[in-house]
């Protein structure tokens, strides 16, 4: 049995009971295409797929939006190429809504909206059947015992895909896109209502999470700031493990947190500390000195990318670079610590 699995919100149920009713009407045995619907509007999609995987009940599983039509043979060619230890992403074809392309996305307008859906041009599509390299999002099939849950603990929506493939791939998963193809309406229930402050948040709590937006390792690393000033704090807190400033400064941890924690699970006591009570060098094992005044574009673009400077580097010890005093203390990474959600 191979089990479909359909998050969904009580809004816009009408592609929720088309996709359904596609489904069955398409493969009607139960025994061989299960649908686990999970609807539940209190909980945040990653958790909504999490729990919808854990009552399917095939060796098989895969991952569905509710805006989706699925054409005859898109579950024959994905059991055939889903295969153990492997992560299978389905080709979407989409309207030309978001017109970049990709292995696993094709644009080709069969309409937007269940009203304007073109199913007779949709069946005239043919693709060979073919597996490249690739994938990406949450349009991906895989046994059920090699997934490894979805981080809806730190991410509402938005950069969970990011993360779960990141962590895929640490965990040494083959990644491949199918030609099997679905059609996809396109962000019918992710993208509405003022989704952008959760899109940057998201992002946010990405780089509170893996350091960077790089490949790179994950490092232990702390900002020592002094003369620091509210805006310094908000721009560089997500890019560190521990954020120090001098403790005349307590008014503006305050007012961050205050301003900042209804946005992120991290704890942000734990994050920005004073220097009086605390020592940096105690407690990281990279720290990162330097004054505020001297802080410019060039010292930010350097913070985006001292994981791999640190890597390319790979030595213990102090160095200067641009407005900043180094000291790497130890090289530990600890990015194969976050491949398991232990939320």
């Amino acid at each position: 049995m191979i089990s479909l699995i359909i998050p969904v919100t009580t809004s816009n149920s009408n592609y929720t009971n088309n996709l359904v009713r596609n489904i069955r009407e398409l493969y009607p045995d139960e025994n061989q295409v299960e649908i686990v619907v999970e609807i539940n509007d209190k909980v945040t999609l990653g958790i909504n797929y999490n729990n919808a995987v854990a009552r399917a009940k095939g060796e098989k599983i895969l991952l569905l939006h509710n805006d989706m039509i699925i054409p005859k043979g898109f579950i024959e060619t994905m059991d055939k190429h889903i295969v153990k230890g492997r992560v299978t992403t389905y080709t979407r074809v989409e309207p030309p809504i978001y017109l970049d392309t990709y292995p696993g996305k094709v644009i080709k307008d069969c309409g937007s909206d269940l009203d304007t859906f073109d199913e007779n041009l949709f069946n005239q599509i043919y693709f060979e059947e073919s597996l490249v390299d690739g994938g990406s999002q949450l349009f991906f099939g895989c046994y059920k015992e090699d997934y490894i849950g979805i981080d809806g603990y730190t991410f509402v929506k938005f950069c969970e895909d990011d993360d779960l493939h990141l962590r895929y791939k640490l965990a040494g998963f083959e990644h491949k896109v199918s030609s099997a193809y679905v059609y996809h309406f396109v962000s019918k229930t992710s993208r509405v209502g003022d989704y952008s402050q959760i899109e940057y948040n998201s992002n946010k709590n990405y780089i509170r999470k893996w350091g960077s937006r790089s490949s790179a390792p994950k490092y232990n690393i702390a900002f020592a700031i002094k003369n620091a000033n509210m805006q310094i704090v908000e721009a560089l807190e997500p890019w560190c493990d521990r954020l120090y400033i001098e403790d005349a400064m307590q008014v503006i941890t305050d007012s961050y947190k205050e301003k900042e924690q209804s946005n992120t699970k991290f704890d942000l006591s734990k994050r920005i500390l004073t220097l009086e009570y605390n020592d940096p060098k105690g407690e990281n094992d990279i720290i990162v000195e330097f004054d505020r005044r001297n802080f410019t574009q060039q010292s930010f673009n350097i913070i985006q990318q001292l994981p791999e400077i640190i890597k390319e580097s790979g030595e213990i010890g102090e160095f200067e670079l641009d407005v900043f005093k180094i000291t790497v203390n130890s090289m530990t990474e600890y990015q194969n610590d976050l491949i398991v959600c232990k939320n």
